[in-house]
């Protein structure tokens, strides 16, 4: 994507629970006049014929693109591009997208300026994840099964990308956002912005 647009899109991926959320909602403290979208509100709906479903764990595989409707946040996406080039705010405008395979469907990844991905160990990924209630919630064997397996397989699909900065998701919060401002601030469209330490 060029960086010459007058608007500015963060893509913030990784591995799940491993401070996506988190990093973007201080992000967006920083930036109260930006806007922020979650992959997490494009699942598909439960029982959908769309989904993967797995015997060995009786559960749904919700890990997987498929399991998202990401041709609809593609297409918000580029509404939220529409708006922002008709906006009379004098502030550029950001958009900050967050999601476990946002960079796994090109046409999205592909919107994004900069792209952040937080890995994550296991044992870490697991003992957040236990603490997390979802729904449908978690079967017995999902996380080892399915959700640890999943990561790997997607985080592999990108190893091609040269543009996608990799985050440790055990790193301090305050190391991990400096390095996130520094890079943003190096885009055309935000370098006259004073940097926020």
């Amino acid at each position: 994507m060029s960086e010459d647009n007058n608007y500015v899109i963060i893509g913030i991926s990784g591995c799940t629970n491993s401070g996506k959320t988190t990093m973007t909602d201080r992000l967006l403290k920083l930036f109260p006049s930006a806007s922020q979208m979650c992959q997490d509100t494009y699942f598909l709906e439960p029982g959908d014929e769309r989904l993967e479903f797995v015997p060995e764990v009786n559960h749904s595989n919700w890990e997987k693109l498929s399991a998202l409707d990401m041709d609809r946040m593609v297409r918000d996406v580029k509404q939220w591009i529409k708006d922002s080039k008709h906006s009379n705010s004098h502030q550029i405008p950001i958009l900050f997208i967050e999601g476990f395979t946002i960079f796994n469907h090109s046409p999205l990844k592909d919107l994004c300026n900069k792209k952040y991905f937080f890995t994550m160990d296991f044992e870490t990924c697991q003992e957040r994840r236990s603490g997390r209630n979802y729904i449908p919630a978690d079967p017995e064997g999902y996380f080892e099964k399915i959700v640890w397996p999943m990561y790997f397989s997607n985080k592999s699909e990108l190893n091609h990308y040269k543009d996608i900065v990799y985050l440790n998701g055990c790193d301090p919060q305050e190391k991990t956002l400096k390095t996130i401002l520094e890079d943003i601030y190096t885009l055309p469209a935000l370098k006259k912005l004073h940097f926020i330490s």
